[in-house]
């Protein structure tokens, strides 16, 4: 059998024909990222100017889904817009012609016609061998609708020794997909489950090349998500360079982990450390380790495995209500940015107390940054708290003085104006107002 996918209304007799939203010519209406078709059960898959209208990560899963349904030393077709060479006529183009051209690069605004990104070749290169494709060969020609394209035509390995580990993550990112722990319109979310995926695939490389017995691996992917390291397990079990591993004793922790809810465990624990500016990454290592004693407690002392779970079940009862799916740095660190603009908000709106929580949240999630605590300050200054405002000008000077940013003299001069003002209760409290971000420091420049 041959795909050809995204076939819009351009029917191929040779192949069967797939589209997710133009059913006129299409012999299935099918999403590329959810092929129903078995595994290793097609000779070719054809996606013409497909990959564009579905955005990076969809493509990758997209990629994915199409190794996993080739046999072995099937081939994949791609084409796609050439970037560079669009690039280039747009900006050799008049004034009327570059509007054409930019259709080019955002594709067309109705349904399933919109660009939603771009690859240049090496990225596309890199993509297609990180899902597992080989003898990536490539060209540069016009198409019938004049547009300058790449082709990209590779293959799916036939005798390779890693061909089973690629083809189970094919499997992976398909489950993460069926049980919906995969949500596109969260890129942040999104990148750092693909972060870890690539981390997990990496050290299953590792292990079939060097027939190593160790999964602290799997320890480490455990403290950001139980969910996609079950999902991992599950589709490894079977293979036999690890059948003697004890995978089965992890499986049944990422269960436990998964019902207590263990990221908010952390995520609880981080938020209950102290508050010491500059101090995010002893902090958050600290945490790590903590999760990790978890871990470890419970895959190397059997005998106490119930009071390993009491004690799991415990501190799932202590977390607040606020959930996260993933623990990782840059997500805490987004979650911390969250409260922090609800803190302006309120300020603005002069829910100073609801301002007041709302920053030390961002704080106790994120230390690093001293526009925190600096609109902390002014917040203690609104509920006339000036003692604790005085503290946290004094904190947010300190942090200063470590941290690279620009015009930081008249920063400081600024936070000191504020500062020196409060101590001699001079300053108009009706003209303190927040600062959100440093874009009045940032110096204009033309181009």
């Amino acid at each position: 059998m041959k795909l050809n996918i995204g076939c819009g209304k351009k029917f191929d007799p040779d192949y069967c024909n797939i589209d997710l939203y133009d059913s006129l010519v299409a012999d299935k209406k099918m999403s590329a990222l959810n092929l129903e078709f078995p595994e290793f059960s097609c000779q070719e898959v054809k996606a013409i100017h497909l990959i564009e209208h579905l955005g990076f990560y969809q493509s990758i899963y997209a990629l994915s889904e199409f190794f996993r349904v080739l046999e072995q030393n099937g081939k994949l077709i791609l084409e796609t817009p050439n970037l560079e060479k669009v690039f280039q006529i747009y900006l050799n183009s008049n004034f009327k012609q570059r509007k054409d051209v930019l259709s080019w690069i955002y594709g067309l605004p109705h349904e399933g016609l919109q660009h939603k990104f771009g690859f240049p070749y090496r990225l596309m290169v890199e993509i297609l061998e990180k899902i597992g494709f080989e003898n990536i060969v490539h060209s540069n020609f016009y198409n019938e609708e004049s547009i300058p394209t790449t082709k990209f035509i590779c293959n799916k390995p036939e005798n390779d020794e890693y061909l089973e580990i690629f083809q189970i993550f094919s499997y992976i990112r398909k489950r993460l997909l069926s049980e919906k722990l995969i949500n596109f319109t969260n890129l942040f979310l999104t990148k750092e489950q693909e972060d870890l995926l690539n981390f997990l695939l990496i050290e299953t490389l590792k292990i079939q090349k060097s027939k190593s017995k160790s999964l602290k691996y799997i320890e480490k992917a455990l403290i950001c998500s139980p969910e996609i390291v079950q999902i991992y397990l599950l589709e490894m079990i079977n293979k036999e360079d690890l059948s003697n591993f004890e995978l089965n004793h992890i499986l049944d922790l990422t269960e436990y982990l998964i019902e207590f809810k263990f990221q908010n465990i952390l995520y609880n624990a981080l938020k209950n450390a102290p508050i010491i500016p500059g101090s995010q990454k002893i902090i958050f290592s600290s945490i790590e380790s903590f999760g990790l004693a978890i871990i470890n407690k419970y895959l190397n002392d059997k005998i106490e495995k119930n009071n390993n779970i009491n004690n799991l079940r415990r501190l799932s009862k202590n977390h607040d209500s606020h959930e996260i799916s993933f623990f990782s740095p840059n997500i805490i660190k987004r979650n911390s940015l969250e409260f922090f603009y609800m803190g302006i908000k309120d300020f603005y709106k002069e829910n100073y107390k609801h301002s007041l929580s709302k920053f030390l949240t961002a704080i106790k999630l994120y230390r690093d940054d001293f526009l925190y605590y600096w609109n902390l300050a002014k917040t203690f200054v609104k509920l006339n708290l000036r003692q604790k405002a005085i503290r946290y000008y004094k904190r947010t000077l300190k942090f200063l003085n470590l941290t690279k940013v620009p015009n930081k003299i008249q920063i400081k001069k600024d936070i000191k104006l504020e500062l020196n003002s409060i101590k001699k209760h001079q300053i108009k409290i009706p003209e303190l107002k927040p600062v959100p971000s440093l874009d009045i420091y940032y110096s204009k420049k033309l181009f």
